[in-house]
């Protein structure tokens, strides 16, 4: 079974199968992004997934501006995707916080732009707002709203692409049966022990491409409670690698990437950066998928508690 490189979105632009995610990069030491973006490019990632919560921006910016302008790369070649933060869902925060977000990419459009959570908290400077009692502070503003304002940008050339991220069924019907430009793309967490089927089933029913993140099951994740498991220790996914002669993490990538989903792993090693990407040289077999699909615990790890009394809160 072939997979390709890129998928059309219901947009007319294509989206790489493979991206590079950023979340936590920003942890590590000083000039970390610059090292890490820099191999990716290098190892042919031309997707970068980042968002205004990461605080990678500001970093991943300079990077392909000195890449750009080097000759290495164009930037028509770099699939940009950025995220409208939940303190930004007012519709006249959007432009604004896009805005902010294109200035730190330094460059003059995102190829997607997503909600990346459907509940909103108060506006300001604080991306997690709380009052005297140390209580996150809820809103009530209406992410179908939200996608309005996000229109626009698409009608202004700031942004080619529209999506969602983090929604649950009825939350993108709400958005998809008002919207004049439907999304194109929902970002959500998706791997072989959390397949989330109902949702990823129904954004393909709607022709909106799936892009997993945690696609690993986020093993490094610092919540890990005791117990829990490893996709990557998994005796099914050791015994496919070795059979393959693939490490476990392409294995796992390529079982997503035969269902048709786009994929957006994080490393911040080179060689791990490198194996990542090299996916589309070899096909599970049936057999095999099968097998890797029983791994399902539909165990979410990225359930955002914080936030659970809010009344868009989607799980």
């Amino acid at each position: 079974m072939s997979v390709e490189k890129t998928v059309k979105l219901n947009s007319g632009y294509d989206m790489p199968t493979l991206g590079l995610g950023t979340f936590t990069v920003w942890q590590n030491p000083e000039g970390q992004m610059a090292r890490v973006i820099s191999a990716a490019v290098k190892a042919g990632y031309r997707h970068i997934d980042t968002a205004k919560i990461y605080g990678t921006e500001p970093l991943i910016g300079p990077v392909l501006t000195q890449l750009i302008e080097s000759g290495e790369i164009k930037r028509e070649e770099v699939f940009i995707t950025c995220k409208v933060w939940c303190t930004d869902h007012k519709p006249e925060n959007v432009k604004k916080s896009l805005e902010q977000s294109l200035k730190d990419l330094q460059t003059t459009y995102v190829d997607m732009l997503l909600i990346h959570w459907p509940m909103s908290y108060q506006a300001g400077d604080e991306l997690f707002p709380k009052d005297a009692d140390g209580e996150l502070i809820h809103t009530e503003d209406d992410y179908v709203d939200t996608w309005k304002a996000m229109e626009e940008c698409v009608e202004s050339g700031q942004v080619r692409s529209i999506g969602l991220s983090n929604f649950n069924i009825e939350q993108m019907m709400r958005v998809y049966d008002i919207a004049k430009i439907k999304p194109s793309n929902h970002q959500v967490e998706l791997n072989a022990q959390m397949t989330n089927k109902e949702v990823a089933d129904w954004c393909k029913k709607k022709g909106m491409v799936v892009s997993c993140y945690a696609p690993l099951g986020s093993p490094g994740r610092p919540w890990k409670q005791d117990g829990e498991p490893d996709l990557l220790e998994e005796p099914v996914v050791i015994k496919l690698a070795e059979k393959y002669k693939k490490t476990r993490a392409q294995v796992l990538l390529r079982h997503l990437l035969q269902k048709g989903y786009v994929v957006l792993p994080k490393s911040v090693t080179e060689t791990r950066l490198a194996e990542n990407i090299d996916v589309y040289d070899f096909t599970i077999a049936d057999d095999d998928v099968a097998k890797l699909d029983t791994l399902n615990r539909d165990l979410r790890v990225y359930s955002e508690p914080i936030a659970v009394k809010n009344p868009y809160y989607p799980f």
